[in-house]
């Protein structure tokens, strides 16, 4: 069965710190990775500008995806209004080396 694949860019919205959506993120990953769906959850900041975020992730399933949106830890980040989405692609391994 393949899983389920998503690279997501996210940005720090407009007055809000990066500081604060770094250490916020790093929360979510913790308990993100914890999920029983949940096969890779990395977060990563970019070099050049730290108001830029992406997440490489992979999921049993998409389904497994919906659920973590449902989770307590994700409603609780996104409550926080800190970042936007600025991209999200569904992907596809090609080489299942």
């Amino acid at each position: 069965m393949d899983t389920f694949l998503v690279s997501a860019g996210l940005e720090t919205c407009a007055g809000k710190s990066n500081a604060q959506a770094l250490a916020e993120l790093t929360q979510l990953q913790a308990h993100t990775i914890n999920e029983a769906g949940c096969l890779r959850f990395d977060l990563l900041q970019h070099r050049d500008n730290p108001h830029l975020f992406t997440l490489w992730e992979e999921w049993r399933s998409e389904q497994a995806l919906q659920q973590h949106f449902q989770a307590t830890h994700t409603l609780e980040y996104l409550a926080l209004k800190l970042t936007q989405v600025s991209y999200l692609e569904k992907l596809v391994r090609i080489n299942k080396v």
